[in-house]
C-alpha cells in the first residue's frame, strides 16, 4: 500500500511539472519582417533603366523641399 501511495504521488508530481514546463516554455510565434518594397513584376516596381519623367522630376522635387534633404531615385 505504501509503494502504491509513493507511485501514484510521484506520477502527479511529474504530471504537474510536465504541465509547468510546457505554460513555461511557450513562446509566442515571430511574425516575419515586411517586405523590403514591392515584389518582382509588380506594376510599382521602379525601372533604374529609364529615366524618370517630368511629373516624376516635379514630385522629386516636391519630396526634396518638404524634407529639406536629398530624395533618393528609389522613392
Amino acid at each position: 500500500m505504501r509503494c502504491s501511495l509513493l507511485g501514484s504521488c510521484l506520477r502527479s508530481l511529474l504530471r504537474g511539472l510536465i504541465a509547468l514546463g510546457q505554460l513555461s516554455g511557450y513562446a509566442p510565434p515571430v511574425a516575419p519582417p515586411p517586405p523590403a518594397g514591392p515584389g518582382p513584376g509588380h506594376p510599382e516596381r521602379l525601372r533604374p533603366d529609364l529615366p524618370l519623367s517630368d511629373v516624376e522630376k516635379e514630385l522629386r522635387r516636391q519630396l526634396r523641399d518638404i524634407s529639406g534633404g536629398p530624395v533618393p531615385r528609389d522613392f
